[in-house]
């Protein structure tokens, strides 16, 4: 009996061994790999490539790593951060005199991860107005992961105010009513203001185990939550015929999304009667996505992650239609960019082949879009320009 214990003993030892040395080598080979997930999951609503250069924050949920250079994020492009958590040089506090500064707002299609700095919308913008008027123009770069109008306004009106915009300009992307849901579940308040606290910063503050820390930040346990992460968003992209939940507002899938699109449209009015209240002027902007402008046949890749149960192109514009609306309530001016790509010769060119983001010849078409909403706007453009005439910019649409 004993033998047959010390036996039974024996062998649990070794499968325990080696199944110890099976993780140590799992563990060490995707430590030593090249591809390795980040360690955490900041923000839900951004991939997986950019957890690594996002931090939870108590305000704002998250935001960019500051003072930081992140080489290749994306395979090819890194860029800067600076104090404030924004792409680009350090802007000069207080604003020099005679200094016209523009202030974008608004998510990845802002802050361009996969463009060099010249390419940005910001940069592109700043060219465009900088050649038609005669002013000293400055664009900065407030665009962040996985931000929807929600976050912007919590982020100029808890920081970047203090950077005296002139102008702000706030992109509406086509998934910020799915953000909005996301965020809006952890606002508060406190001490008389809102905030939108990350909870990882609970989990941070109210951890006492360090071993489970320590767990955590394993690479196994970041590849196992990578890999379900990725799960859910594959489930939810290829869900029979209906699209993502993050773009149910741009197609007819039936759903009553009233409340939630009213959710989304709140802080744009609040951040227009913060911008008024401050003398600033305050300009809405958006662009399409691939199947409001083009054919499923010119992206057969993003065709087959996002299906549909009407053709491409979707008919009806419904979030351009209610962001106009919006925007003849409040007085602001609007951007709507959906014609202008409608128009372009090479439709093909203004996403990137296997996803929604804008390529770099789509993000100069938006840039110039917004240049001439502004210079076309009369408030606006008499607060830019020192002549009475400028050029509407033009770029090449082939």
């Amino acid at each position: 009996m004993y033998r047959a214990v010390a036996s039974n003993l024996r062998q649990l030892f070794t499968a325990t061994a080696l199944l110890a040395l099976l993780l140590l080598a799992t563990e060490t080979w995707l430590q030593t790999s090249s591809a390795v997930p980040a360690s955490r999951i900041v923000s839900p609503q951004s991939s997986m490539e950019l957890q690594d250069i996002l931090v939870p924050s108590d305000t704002t949920h998250h935001e960019l790593l500051r003072l930081n250079h992140s080489a290749a994020i994306t395979g090819t492009v890194g860029f800067s951060t600076n104090s404030l958590g924004m792409r680009g040089q350090e802007p000069e506090n207080p604003k020099p005199a005679g200094l016209f500064r523009v202030l974008i707002l608004g998510d990845e299609a802002v802050l361009g991860p996969g463009l060099p700095e010249k390419h940005t919308l910001t940069s592109r913008l700043q060219g465009f107005l900088a050649g038609a008027t005669s002013r000293n123009i400055e664009v900065l770069n407030g665009g962040v992961p996985g931000y929807s109008p929600l976050l912007s306004l919590l982020q100029y009106q808890n920081e970047l105010i203090r950077l005296q915009p002139d102008l702000i300009v706030l992109h509406f992307d086509m998934t910020d009513v799915a953000d909005d849901v996301v965020h809006r579940r952890y606002l508060k308040q406190s001490e008389g203001q809102q905030i939108c606290s990350n909870p990882l910063l609970k989990d941070q503050r109210n951890s006492q185990v360090s071993a489970l820390k320590m767990l955590r930040n394993t690479a196994i346990c970041r590849t196992l939550a990578a890999r379900i992460l990725n799960a859910d968003n594959a489930e939810s992209s290829n869900s029979g015929s209906t699209i993502s939940r993050n773009y149910e507002w741009t197609t007819k899938s039936g759903l009553d999304l009233r409340l939630q699109v009213r959710h989304a449209m709140d802080p744009v009015i609040r951040l227009a009667d913060l911008a008024e209240q401050h003398h600033v002027h305050l300009v809405i902007t958006t662009s399409p996505v691939p199947w409001q402008v083009v054919s499923a046949d010119d992206f057969p890749k993003l065709s087959k992650q996002v299906r549909l149960r009407d053709r491409w192109p979707v008919s009806g514009d419904v979030p351009q239609l209610v962001l106009r609306t919006l925007c003849s309530n409040l007085s602001i001016s609007f951007c709507d960019a959906t014609a202008a790509f409608r128009g372009a010769k090479s439709s093909s060119k203004l996403f990137r082949s296997d996803a929604t983001q804008l390529s770099e010849f789509g993000t100069a078409l938006y840039a110039r879009e917004i240049a001439a909403t502004l210079l076309k706007s009369p408030e606006v453009a008499k607060t830019i320009l020192r002549s009475t005439t400028a050029s509407v910019p033009t770029t090449d649409k082939s």
